[in-house]
């Protein structure tokens, strides 16, 4: 099986070393970003801090404003319990794309980093960062590439500012308007379970925002126990917000 092939069947140690050996094989190729996920999905936060670093360098060589992996940077280190710092590199993903340094990957104009900032700040209630977050996720309502309702994550966006309801945003996510079914609809496509697994993240968000951490733990646990869709930041901060309860 080829490296991304035993990342997404869950053999995370079979990927690492997989992703490795690929790599002596095909120097010229870079395979940091998925070496780094293998190490994120094994808790090897250092290993894949480094990984997400090296896959930036290059990226940002190869293509000026390139910084694919900038979001996992700040996962990995807000799980090694390095949370100024990840606060630091979300802060500086979403004030890289306003400058223009830092191309955005997301259909939504560069949602994830505000996004993922704004998670920080309601977590910390850190309130400077998270009325920049917020007015961030504001300005992108001004991009020609928020005006279109298909676009994900659009409606994630509409749900942190109190546009959307968690149930709209269930059912135009993951085709229902019953968790129980949005869950069963993720079991057999990936798209829907990162969608869910999204809803439910910043949904739990909500509720802390509101001062129900109950409530936000509910949605986490959920978030957390859904199979990992590996390429949502979300759903490794959910399994780290999990293991401290």
């Amino acid at each position: 099986m080829k490296p991304k092939e035993l990342l997404f069947a869950h053999r995370y140690s079979e990927a690492v070393e997989a992703f490795l050996n690929h790599m002596v094989d095909h120097p010229q190729d870079n395979y940091y970003n998925g070496l780094g996920l293998a190490f994120i999905c094994l808790k090897r936060f250092h290993e894949a801090i480094s990984s997400f670093t090296h896959d930036n360098e290059i990226e940002a060589k190869r293509t000026k404003g390139s910084c694919p992996s900038v979001n996992w940077m700040g996962a990995a280190l807000w799980l090694m319990g390095e949370k100024a710092d990840a606060m630091q590199e979300w802060r500086r993903a979403v004030s890289g794309i306003l400058d223009g340094v830092i191309h955005y990957g997301d259909a939504a104009g560069g949602a994830m980093q505000g996004l993922l900032l704004w998670y920080g700040a309601v977590t910390l209630k850190d309130t400077d960062e998270h009325e920049y977050a917020l007015k961030y996720l504001r300005s992108l309502k001004s991009k020609k590439v928020y005006g279109s309702a298909v676009l994900w994550p659009r409606p994630i966006i509409m749900m942190v500012l109190r546009e959307k309801s968690f149930e709209d945003v269930l059912k135009t996510g993951a085709d229902s308007l019953k968790l129980s079914e949005c869950i069963e609809n993720g079991k057999n496509d990936l798209l829907k379970r990162r969608q869910l697994c999204q809803i439910l993240f910043y949904s739990a968000c909500l509720e802390r925002e509101k001062g129900d951490e109950i409530a936000c733990m509910e949605k986490m646990r959920a978030c957390f126990q859904l199979e990992n869709p590996i390429l949502q930041p979300e759903w490794y901060l959910a399994r780290g917000e999990c293991k401290t309860t």
